[in-house]
């Protein structure tokens, strides 16, 4: 009876499987890393210990930490421009909700861990030279893709003269308050309400005198 019934065999994994899982494995180690530890205790082994892989391994995907950590800044970009795309924010038909529910969820990356870690790469960077080259290109393909979920999100507002320096302006007015949650958590929290609501009146205004119905 046993000889009759089917049983399905697993995919084996090819050698580009399993090289990608390694690969993703030691970009979110340092992620995690870099938000629960710090930058200096940010080492290749440290990482290689929590992505469960040998030195040697990390080094044959990354010839140098800086590269490295450039890249897990590019992951982490992608990771959130995948997150809000998945999020059905584009499937929403009311504009104005779209945008509160967006800036909601900007600020919950720029609370969370991940946010942390983005700001460990940044002030490294001040005085490694070579992590700062590292960081301006993977910074400029974090901004492309956050362009490009931008217009997915928002069609009705794609190419109106001002709005990419709105979105901008929003973004770094959040992430300086963010980071202020590094000395006063309780404070920031009690500053937000006050901020989302000025921003999105500032959104409302620009939906406004762009005649685009929200």
């Amino acid at each position: 009876m046993l000889d009759s019934i089917a049983i399905p065999k697993r995919a084996r994994r090819t050698q580009a499987d399993r090289r990608a899982a390694t690969r993703t494995a030691v970009l979110d180690a340092t992620i995690d890393c870099l938000a629960e530890e710090g930058y200096a205790r940010t080492t290749t082994r440290r990482i290689a210990e929590r992505a469960g892989v040998t030195p040697g391994a990390l080094q044959h995907h990354f010839a140098t930490r800086a590269e490295l950590l450039g890249q897990a800044r590019r992951h982490l970009g992608s990771q959130v421009a995948s997150e809000v795309l998945d999020d059905g924010l584009a499937d929403i038909p009311s504009l104005q909700l779209r945008i509160e529910r967006q800036l909601d969820r900007w600020w919950d990356l720029l609370t969370g861990p991940r946010f942390a870690a983005i700001v460990e790469l940044w002030v490294a960077a001040r005085t490694d030279v070579e992590l700062r080259k590292q960081l301006v290109e993977a910074e400029r393909d974090g901004a492309r893709l956050a362009a490009s979920a931008t217009d997915i999100v928002y069609p009705e507002l794609t190419g109106q003269p001002g709005f990419a320096q709105l979105i901008s302006t929003g973004r770094a007015t959040m992430r300086g308050l963010a980071m202020a949650r590094f000395l006063d958590e309780a404070e920031v929290e009690q500053a937000w309400p006050a901020m989302r609501a000025h921003l999105l009146a500032l959104i409302a205004q620009f939906i406004s005198d762009a005649g685009v119905s929200s």
